[in-house]
């Protein structure tokens, strides 16, 4: 009865807090609305932006993966067409799926590693700002990282099967390159339990099982015969501008980023190694249910060799890293373990009780603070532009709401009310943006010539600013200049009048620390604060 009971603590704790994530994470990349939001929405009401990735001649992005969220999306479309809600309700799927598959590898965890290793896992993955900004968003790179918590199950497990079935089905549906992290899976099949034929079969099996109606469903959207995984693969790989044209970063990019989602975990989980290392000079050997040091270096291998093949990449993005997030705990996990056991090894069981709870509290501390303070950042500076839409009145006509500078903060079309229409006005941004679907039975087969993979804009997605009757700006506190690429328009009150305005931190003018993390007291002194307006036309006619 205890293990049920502290079972279900555990479930409840994992879907309590993705749920949070579901409601209050932000969207942080505009690829997830424009490439995944909006196609979705396009499936499910027949209106919705497409990207260059989505047309025919390219073909980069499966359609058999919208239809997997799709499907329950379409079922709650009976019942409310609500945006918003069907928003909410998709990203509260994929969370409550994430908490699910993290509850069985820590099941696993605690059978092959040990419960203390299961328990630090845990405790690490719910303090982790990383796994709240990933757990619910629709993306690939967050839906290979559930593959990763099953294939890491499965592994653990010995059992093979799943672990081809999983990542079969996310490298043909979800994003190809996620097979890397089942290399080191592969190799341990191939040489050291010698299955070749096993996993031959069962890739070709399986390769298949999905493959074929995958392939037939993105052909049938795009109208001719598509393999969605080798067009990204082809395109990424083989062509000679690839994702460098839309920037290039340093490696520094990552090390930022990762230590503002995972914090000590990174630190630590990167100094895994280093312990194995010292670990095995001393002869260290496994004990029951615990891995010893060189099984846990192997189980953590994905992690590296994931980490090794993305910081060589010159275009770095933050979703990139998502599918190892979890590893980054697992790897402070049996860190720790093996510091644990060390210390009972030189001091003894009894005297080495409390330096080792001190040891496990501090860690656990600078965790739980620093990633509850990333958590509370994001949600209250950066949410405006989720909220600010919220102010529309319902209307009979359509209207248009115009993106200037923020065209890549928009939410989606899921928060615009019915018979609004999202449009972009000239600004400094010269690249590639989005257009809307053709509203045809065949929308998605349809070839147009404003597409090119060269990230070149063309007119054809701008529209004529006079047109606009609601606008979104983001107010910095600068005059308004009527040549500037990007005026001010919330200062220009003689065609503008504010209709909503939210809170928004300007983040170039804003203290590193302060805009990173949230201290009650203390960060809003060293924050600039804009104002994130939705502006409405003036003189424009009463809505209907």
């Amino acid at each position: 009865m205890s293990a049920l009971k502290s079972n279900a603590v555990v479930v409840l704790s994992l879907v309590v807090v993705r749920l949070q994530s579901a409601l209050y994470s932000i969207i942080s990349d505009c690829d997830e609305t424009y490439n995944y939001w909006e196609p979705l929405h396009y499936l499910l009401k027949g209106k919705g932006f497409q990207t260059w990735e989505y047309s025919p001649e390219f073909a980069l992005r499966s359609y058999s993966y919208l239809w997997l969220h799709g499907l329950p999306a379409k079922v709650l479309q009976l019942v409310t067409d609500n945006g918003v809600l069907i928003f909410y309700f998709v990203r509260c799927l994929l969370a409550v799926t994430c908490a699910l598959l993290e509850y069985r590898l820590y099941r696993i965890l605690g059978r092959k590693c040990g419960g203390g290793v299961a328990s630090l896992w845990l405790l690490f993955q719910l303090t982790s700002a990383g796994m709240f900004i990933s757990s619910a968003a629709l993306l690939p790179s967050s839906f290979s990282m559930y593959i990763t918590l099953a294939t890491m199950a499965a592994w653990l497990n010995e059992d093979t099967r799943t672990a081809i079935v999983v990542t079969a089905f996310s490298g043909l549906i979800g994003w190809p390159f996620a097979v890397i992290v089942a290399v080191p899976f592969v190799l341990e099949l191939l040489f050291r339990k010698r299955k070749f034929l096993d996993l031959f079969k069962n890739a070709l099996l399986y390769g298949a099982m999905y493959g074929v109606p995958i392939v037939l469903i993105d052909s049938l959207y795009f109208g001719t015969f598509t393999v969605a995984a080798l067009n990204i693969i082809r395109y990424n790989v083989f062509t000679s501008h690839g994702p460098d044209l839309y920037g290039v970063e340093p490696i520094m990019f990552y090390v930022k980023n990762l230590f503002l989602n995972h914090n000590i975990t990174l630190m630590l989980s990167l100094s895994y190694p280093l312990v194995v290392l010292t670990a095995a000079c001393l002869g260290v050997r496994n004990t029951k249910n615990r891995l010893s040091p060189m099984q846990g270096l192997w189980l953590m291998s994905p992690l590296y060799l994931w980490l090794f093949v993305f910081a060589i990449q010159p275009h770095k993005e933050e979703r990139f890293i998502f599918p190892v997030y979890p590893l980054f705990a697992l790897g402070t996990a049996l860190l720790m373990d093996q510091l644990f056991s060390h210390m009972r090894r030189i001091l003894g069981a009894g005297r080495s009780s409390f330096p080792n709870r001190l040891m496990g509290f501090a860690v656990l501390a600078v965790a739980l603070c620093l990633g509850v303070s990333r958590m509370l950042a994001t949600s209250m500076y950066y949410r405006a532009p989720m909220s600010v839409l919220s102010d529309l009145p319902p209307t009979d006509k359509e209207l248009s709401v115009c993106y200037g500078k923020e065209w890549y903060r928009f939410p989606g079309n899921f928060f615009l009310p019915p018979n609004y229409r999202a449009r972009f006005v000239e600004s400094s941004f010269t690249g590639m943006l989005p257009a809307y679907y053709e509203e045809t039975q065949n929308g998605t087969q349809i070839v147009h010539d404003y597409f090119n993979d060269q990230n070149r804009g063309h007119p054809h997605m701008l529209f004529e600013l006079s047109r606009c009757d609601y606008l979104v700006d983001f107010d910095k506190g600068a005059f308004y200049d009527e040549l500037s690429a990007e005026p001010n328009y919330s200062v220009d009150r003689k065609t503008w009048s504010i209709a909503s305005s939210v809170e928004f931190v300007q983040a170039e003018e804003s203290a590193s620390f302060a805009r990173a993390y949230y201290v009650p007291l203390v960060s809003y002194r060293y924050l600039v604060w804009g104002r994130y307006n939705l502006l409405r036309r003036n003189k424009m006619k009463p809505i209907s």
